[in-house]
């Protein structure tokens, strides 16, 4: 599975993710029979990729998309699976399975799957995501212990590479000095929202989730995850036979609770229109920046500028989706601070330098 690639701006803190159309998969051969198999379980990965829900896969209009699925793919490529060859000694002598010959790079059409899934009436997740810190202690047979990519890089690795599945820019805190300093396996055991809190500011994460994961019996592991998104609060308690399944379903769920807030579904009765104030416009620098800026967002169909005065702009702008997820894209990317004193129309304040 190919990493994605991540971007952070440096005035906002959402993370633009690059890769959300790339999908890769070990296959035996180069036949078409084959890929066009895989490509049709890659198109899959990427709708909920996109969507953020895996109930678009149970959408008829979705199935009918990935039955075509050669008609969205704009590339593939094959390359040498780099694993073959490395334990042809070993493998000689065990009954273990060789590992898959080829690795299949695939990139479908942004354009044409986006247009195809706005017509199926499904959430449309831009590549502008929140970033997430998690914070998981795992009590094992040697007690308890704070997941990171140092210590436990086996654990690190299924979170990134689900993460990856995901589209989410996910993150493990370092554990070093500074954050002992902190934080305690306790802290996040109890899930102590103060000193969680406080230990995740250095990493300027747009959400914290922190989770606490036990075997609950002999043939079960059990996770609490709590997910904070400024104020807003999540909670649950996912159960599976295995560690690895369990995280996997962790971030399904991390992924599916941002996609709740982030996603955009049009309305069927059109775009709905928002109108708001723009204070600090002090060049015409700043006049196309929040105009390239508005009329980028995924959410925003149309940008109509009502009104230009010694630096104040008003905006007209009609979404796709309702005005809180509008105000929620706009609070992520932290380009427009909002003003908090009640207003006739909506104020916001222009931070981008």
């Amino acid at each position: 599975m190919t990493m994605l690639m991540l971007i952070l701006s440096t005035t906002a803190l959402a993370v633009q993710v690059q890769g959300l159309f790339d999908v890769q998969r070990l296959v035996p051969d180069q036949s078409e029979e084959t890929r066009a198999d895989v490509i049709k379980d890659a198109l899959a990965e990427i709708v909920v990729r996109t969507t953020g829900h895996s109930t678009s896969l149970e959408n008829e209009q979705v199935q009918k998309i990935i039955a075509t699925a050669n008609r969205y793919l704009s590339q593939f490529s094959y390359a040498d699976n780099p694993l073959v060859g490395l334990d042809a000694t070993a493998n000689e002598n065990t009954t273990e399975q060789a590992p898959l010959k080829y690795r299949l790079n695939m990139r479908f059409d942004e354009n044409s799957l986006l247009q195809a899934l706005g017509q199926s009436q499904q959430p449309i997740w831009g590549n502008n995501r929140p970033s997430t810190l998690i914070w998981l202690a795992i009590e094992g047979s040697n007690g308890r212990f704070i997941v990171n990519s140092e210590n436990n890089p086996l654990l690190s690795d299924i979170i990134q590479t689900q993460a990856t599945r995901r589209g989410l820019p996910a993150t493990l805190p370092l554990i070093d000095l500074e954050d002992e300093q902190r934080i305690s396996v306790s802290d996040i055991w109890g899930q102590f929202s103060d000193r969680i809190k406080a230990a995740s500011l250095r990493y300027a994460s747009d959400a914290t989730m922190t989770g606490r994961v036990y075997r609950a019996t002999a043939e079960h592991w059990h996770a609490r995850w709590v997910l904070q998104i400024g104020n807003q609060q999540l909670m649950t308690d996912l159960e599976s036979e295995q560690l690895r399944d369990l995280l996997v379903l962790s971030m399904d769920w991390l992924a599916e609770s941002l996609a709740n807030k982030y996603a955009v579904t049009a309305s069927t009765s059109g775009p709905d229109s928002y109108r708001f104030k723009v204070l600090g416009i002090e060049s015409i620098a700043d006049y196309a920046r929040l105009n390239a800026y508005l009329g980028g967002l995924q959410i925003v169909e149309s940008v109509e500028i009502l009104e230009f005065d010694k630096g104040t702009l008003q905006y007209q702008v009609k979404i796709k989706g309702a005005a809180s997820q509008f105000l929620s894209v706009l609070a992520l990317e932290s380009y427009l601070q909002a003003d908090r004193a009640e207003q006739v129309i909506p104020t916001f304040y222009w931070r981008h330098r």
